[in-house]
């Protein structure tokens, strides 16, 4: 786990129990509409962020990442709503609930390389929307219960500050998704590629289901040729296309051939085969054409060495 994703549950962490802690205190003295808000708020960021992570960690598994995405965001918006009844407590569930399912497929479909940018928007936003729920129920209190403490957390400048900090440690903390470095560690990941995803000498298996590829992230060797067996476990139609990463962000890729000429083709829970050589060094992605299908999440990444 990465210094930045400690960093990101720890405030987080923070935020929920200080906003449960004022709700708890205070209750009597907030509005339930205004209780209602925050524990709907509450839910909903913290699905969509805990469900996005959870999706991102479990790549490939859509049903376990919702299922986890929203027990948490019910979780949390039922712990958030509970000081003040049953309406605030509907409200969380239902909008945890929601948040989760949102950000699993958050997870699932966003492409790898736009991972780091997306979690660092959500968190940004989970603590925008936490500070803006804590001035809000501070707002609640009369000018006679304001003490200097309440005061000073009400200053919009300790939000902003708080908030500027936040998004400095977590650029300076490093990547969110913990990566390998170093040569030697980059080496060994590329030779365990090439070792896993050849079911044979020159051979790549790979099998798709609805909706998404395994593996997902493949290695070759520039100049050899290999065989692709694509089993379609699915049961839609499927197919592989291969473009390089540039092109593939331009989005205006032709929808039925790829620029370097390679496309398989199987129906549901059937095998085809075909064959791919001469591809330079280089990133490509490869991913279904059906139409929806690489909206959805098919897509992955071929690395040539």
């Amino acid at each position: 786990m990465s210094y930045s994703l400690i960093w990101i549950l720890i405030v987080s962490a923070g935020l929920l129990v200080t906003i449960f802690i004022l709700m708890t205190i205070w209750n009597k003295r907030i509005r339930l509409m205004s209780g209602m808000m925050v524990s709907m708020a509450t839910g909903m960021i913290s699905g969509i962020v805990g469900g996005t992570i959870i999706a991102i960690y479990y790549s490939g598994d859509l049903f376990h990442s919702t299922v986890w995405g929203i027990l948490l965001g019910v979780l949390i918006g039922f712990i958030t709503g509970l000081p003040f009844g049953i309406l605030a407590v509907a409200d969380g569930i239902l909008s945890g609930l929601m948040g989760g399912m949102m950000g699993a497929m958050l997870g699932e479909m966003i492409p790898s390389q736009n991972i780091e940018q997306l979690l660092k928007v959500l968190f940004i936003l989970f603590i925008g929307i936490h500070l803006f729920m804590i001035y809000l129920l501070l707002s609640e209190m009369g000018e006679k219960e304001t003490n200097l403490l309440i005061k000073l957390f009400k200053n919009p400048l300790l939000a902003g500050g708080f908030l500027i900090c936040s998004v400095y440690l977590l650029n300076f903390t490093g990547p969110i998704m913990a990566k390998e470095t170093g040569n030697e560690q980059h080496q060994h990941s590329r030779e365990a590629a090439l070792k896993e995803n050849q079911s044979s000498p020159l051979t790549l298996e790979i099998k798709a289901i609805d909706f998404s590829y395994k593996p997902q992230n493949i290695t070759i060797k520039q100049g050899e040729e290999y065989e692709i067996i694509f089993k379609n476990d699915g049961k839609a139609e499927h197919d592989i296309n291969i473009v390089s990463a540039g092109e593939f962000n331009k989005n205006h890729i032709d929808k039925q051939h790829g620029e370097y000429n390679f496309h398989v083709h199987a129906q549901a829970k059937q095998s085809a085969k075909a064959k791919i050589s001469s591809l330079p060094t280089g990133k490509y992605i490869f991913y279904c054409t059906i139409p929806g299908h690489k909206e959805a999440g098919m897509v992955g990444n071929l690395e040539v060495l």
